[in-house]
C-alpha cells in the first residue's frame, strides 16, 4: 500500500512516458490528454486531436505532438496500431441537456468515421455512463453495431476510477473493440484518497485559492436542505473525492469541489489540487487561464486509470501476431 506521502513521486514516476515506445495511437479528443498521457506512460507513441486550442497547447508541453482544429468526419488521419476517443460527454451528461444525438457536440459519429477510414487493430472509447442508460442505449447499440460490422468485437464496461488508484470516485463506460477477445484490468487493491492527492495542502489557505464568502456559505445550507444531501460537499481527506467535473470545479457555488480550513471557512481547491485527484502529476503543467485549466482537468480521463487500460491493450498486442491483428496494408509495409 502506497502511504499519502509517498503517493505524489509514486504518480511521478509510474506516468513518466519510457524513451523506448513501441506502437502508434491517436487521440480524438483528446483534450489536456489523460487517455494519451496513460498509453504513453505504458510505452506508446500518441498524437493527439482537439479543437481548444488551450488543451492542445497542454498537450504539446506535456506528450509532443497534437493537432488544433475542429474534427469532422472527413479529418486527415494517420494509420494506426490503436485509436483512442473521448467524444464530448455533454450530450450525455446528467448534469447537461442529454439532447444525446440531436447534440451539435455528439462526435460519435466523427468516430466511426475514423475508425472505418484508419481501420487500426485496436482501440477504446470513453465516456459517461449516461451513454449507456435507456434513453441513449439505442444510440450506443447502433455505434457498436456499426464496429461490428467493420469486423471487430466489442467489449464495454464501466469502470470506477477509484478501483484503480486514483483519488476519486469517478465512474466512466469503456468500449474497446478489436478483432478477437480482450480482458479489461481488474480493479487494484491500491486505494488512495483525497489525503493521498492533497492532504499536505488541504488545510493551508493558498495564493489564488477563493474563499467562500459567509453569503455563500448560507447559500451551501439551502442548497444541499434543498437538494436532499446525505453528505456535504465538503471533501473528506479520508476518502476518495466525488467525480470532478467542469461545473463543480469552477462553476455553481453549491456544487463546487471545497475543502474546509481549520478556522471553519471554506475555500475552493486550485487547479494543480484538481490535477492530483484526477492523478495527474505534478510534472504536468496545464496551458491557459484558471478556468481553462479546470476545464481541461474536468474533462480529462485520468491518467493511472488510461494507464491500467494502456496495459492490458499492450498485453492484448504482445500476445498476437501481425498476421492475427488484420493490420491496415500501410502498416504492414512499415
Amino acid at each position: 500500500m502506497i502511504t499519502a506521502r509517498d503517493w505524489p513521486a509514486y504518480v511521478a514516476r509510474t506516468l513518466r512516458p519510457p524513451r523506448c515506445r513501441t506502437h502508434d495511437a491517436i487521440d480524438l479528443f483528446c483534450g489536456a490528454g489523460g487517455l494519451s498521457l496513460g498509453f504513453a506512460s505504458a510505452g506508446f507513441r500518441v498524437t493527439g486531436y482537439d479543437e481548444s486550442e488551450d488543451a492542445v497547447a497542454t498537450y504539446r508541453k506535456n506528450l509532443g505532438e497534437a493537432i488544433a482544429g475542429r474534427l469532422h468526419a472527413e479529418t486527415p488521419l494517420p494509420t494506426c496500431h490503436v485509436l483512442l476517443a473521448g467524444p464530448p460527454c455533454q450530450p450525455w451528461s446528467q448534469a447537461g441537456s442529454q439532447l444525446g444525438r440531436e447534440d451539435p457536440r455528439d462526435g460519435l459519429q466523427i468516430v466511426s468515421s475514423a475508425i472505418r477510414r484508419v481501420q487500426p487493430w485496436i482501440g477504446v472509447v470513453e465516456n459517461v455512463p449516461g451513454i449507456a442508460r435507456s434513453g441513449h442505449r439505442v444510440v450506443l447499440d447502433e455505434f457498436e453495431e456499426e464496429l461490428r460490422g467493420n469486423g471487430y468485437r466489442v467489449h464495454e464496461a464501466r469502470l470506477n476510477a477509484a478501483d484503480f488508484g486514483v483519488p476519486q470516485r469517478r465512474v466512466r463506460v469503456f468500449i474497446v473493440f478489436s478483432h478477437d477477445s480482450f480482458t479489461f484490468p481488474a480493479p487494484t487493491k491500491d486505494l488512495a484518497t483525497t489525503r493521498h492527492a492533497i492532504g499536505r495542502t488541504a488545510n493551508r489557505q493558498l495564493l489564488g485559492a477563493r474563499i467562500l464568502s459567509p453569503r455563500m456559505d448560507e447559500y451551501v445550507a439551502k442548497y444541499e436542505a434543498a437538494s436532499k444531501c446525505r453528505t456535504p460537499r465538503d471533501l473528506r481527506l479520508d476518502s476518495p473525492a466525488r467525480t470532478l467535473t467542469v461545473r463543480n470545479l469552477a462553476g455553481a457555488t453549491g456544487d463546487m469541489i471545497r475543502v474546509v480550513l481549520p478556522d471553519g471557512r471554506r475555500r475552493a481547491i486550485t487547479p494543480r489540487e484538481a490535477a492530483r485527484l484526477q492523478s495527474f502529476p505534478d510534472w504536468f503543467r496545464f496551458s491557459g487561464s484558471a478556468s481553462r485549466q479546470f476545464e481541461q482537468i474536468g474533462n480529462a480521463v485520468p491518467p493511472l486509470l488510461a494507464r491500467h487500460i494502456a496495459l492490458a491493450v499492450r498485453a492484448y498486442l504482445r500476445d498476437r501476431s501481425p498476421s492475427t491483428l488484420r493490420s491496415s496494408p500501410q502498416l504492414e509495409q512499415q
